[in-house]
């Protein structure tokens, strides 16, 4: 079996590394020649080269050769690049393939669900059913064989489970879920949650502030969900609250951390602009944002963080303001 990979950065080659404990065939595809390395040292150049990658993985900047008698295709490029790349490869698809999305987020122009963005672009005779491998996960403890624990989601069970069977060994193991709905959306909005967990510490709050905060995004984050067609019990599972501990909780994560930054200014604008990292929470507080005001859907945090980011609010008068609002009886969703 053959596998391509599109995207070489560190959850590329983190996925590389661990389909290629069962498919003999894995080519990481990507434009950028520096990561030719890879065919000579069997290191990737620029995302954790301490890491000594298996022979089975090789490198390639010519999408038809990647894709040439692939069974199996990885979408590991950033959300905006989503329907670009699938528009790119479809034109090299001679039989149908299992498409597996890894990226968290919306699409920037549509605010789709990426999902539904491949499901556009890849025709129907191309592909089977998408699945999406989403969960609490940093590129560089897989890379280095840490537990992880992740769900394969996919409207349609059975190529959940093709996945699942693919990618679970004793130290990464995989769950499915068929709430495809309600699986992006957490993987989405915990991005947001992450950013404002990451102001809080920037600002000098403690441990009492993260967790209230954590406790009370995941409350909107479950009422956006639902009021989409999402089902309650996906954000408590790996997707959602999962995802959302983790995210919230370290500065491995670019949406913490540029939070962080931002909380320490008391700014957003001077640290987005020196920033050149993709953070797909900052685009997803203003669709969440929007939408919710749409449909009238309470989401005070995430519209505080969207206020800060493209508002000019300070995150200090934010964090009170938040504190002040009218007393009321706790709401879980």
């Amino acid at each position: 079996m053959k596998a391509a990979v599109l995207g070489s950065g560190a959850w590329g080659t983190a996925l590389s590394h661990v389909l290629s404990r069962k498919v003999e065939d894995v080519v990481l595809y990507d434009r950028d020649e520096a990561y030719q390395a890879i065919n000579v040292e069997h290191r990737n150049p620029r995302h954790y080269s301490d890491v000594l990658l298996s022979p089975r993985i090789t490198f390639t900047n010519d999408l038809s050769t990647a894709l040439s008698g692939a069974r199996v295709v990885v979408f590991a490029v950033p959300s905006h690049a989503y329907r670009q790349t699938a528009r790119a490869l479809v034109p090299f698809l001679s039989a149908p393939v299992h498409v597996l999305s890894l990226a968290k987020g919306f699409d920037p122009e549509t605010n789709e669900r990426l999902s539904e963005v491949l499901r556009k672009e890849i025709p129907e005779g191309r592909r089977f059913p998408i699945v999406s491998l989403l969960g609490p996960s940093y590129a560089e403890e897989v890379l280095h064989g840490k537990l992880t624990c992740l769900s394969a989601i996919s409207q349609v069970e059975e190529e959940a489970r093709l996945f699942q069977e693919l990618l679970s060994s004793e130290n990464f193991r995989v769950y499915t879920n068929t709430d495809e709905v309600g699986s992006e959306i957490a993987a989405a909005l915990k991005n947001v949650l992450a950013i404002a967990a990451g102001i809080l510490l920037g600002l000098g709050e403690g441990e009492n502030a993260r967790a209230a905060l954590i406790t009370r995004g995941n409350a909107e984050i479950m009422r956006f969900g639902i009021a989409n067609g999402a089902r309650m019990e996906t954000f408590l599972g790996l997707s959602g609250i999962g995802d959302l501990m983790l995210t919230c909780n370290s500065m491995k994560s670019r949406n913490f951390s540029i939070g962080y930054e931002i909380g320490k200014a008391d700014d957003a604008k001077i640290v987005l602009e020196k920033n050149k990292k993709t953070v797909e929470g900052v685009n997803t507080a203003k669709y969440v944002t929007n939408l919710a005001r749409r449909m009238a859907i309470e989401m005070p945090i995430a519209e505080a963080v969207n206020d800060v980011l493209f508002h000019d609010a300070r995150p200090s008068e934010k964090s009170l303001s938040l504190m002040v609002r009218e007393l009321k009886s706790e709401r879980v969703a």
